[in-house]
């Protein structure tokens, strides 16, 4: 069964497909869903973004409920080297969506992370281990690379 969760999800991610809900799924399968939410503090009218991990899950758990969880992601121009792995980013079929993957040399899908709210990504860099995302909107996520599921965010930084 594993293998064939390997396979599906690889053969996803060749075709441009990504589950298109605020996660990270993981070339096994395992999906870590995300609460993603936004504050305003109406005395200063300053935006807060926050995603965290919300709990464990599984393609096939996700696909019992909805066939239609994939959406179309482009990679945009540009990638980073990270060791063994190269990052690439984009956006989503929506203008609200964007992601940031990791894949060996060969294209094989490490993980990647999808973003509901993110618009698309333009560009990357990491610093200290840690990749920095910049959306379109200016918008800055930055995930730990030891533990991809520390995640901040940072509007109009």
């Amino acid at each position: 069964m594993m293998n064939k969760t390997v396979n599906y999800i690889q053969d996803k991610w060749e075709k441009g497909f990504l589950p298109g809900i605020d996660c990270i799924v993981f070339e096994d399968g395992k999906i870590i869903i995300a609460n993603t939410y936004k504050t305003i503090d109406y005395n200063t009218l300053e935006n807060k973004q926050y995603w965290f991990p919300l709990c464990d899950t599984t393609i096939e758990s996700l696909e019992n409920y909805s066939d239609d969880i994939w959406t179309k992601v482009d990679i945009f121009n540009g990638s980073i080297t990270h060791g063994n792995e190269k990052i690439v980013f984009g956006d989503g079929s929506m203008g609200n969506e964007g992601f940031v993957a990791s894949t060996d040399r060969d294209n094989q899908l490490k993980w990647a992370i999808f973003f509901t709210f993110s618009n698309p990504i333009l560009k990357a860099e990491i610093v200290n281990n840690e990749l920095i995302c910049i959306s379109e909107l200016e918008t800055k996520i930055s995930i730990h690379l030891n533990n991809v599921t520390r995640i901040s965010i940072s509007e109009n930084y």
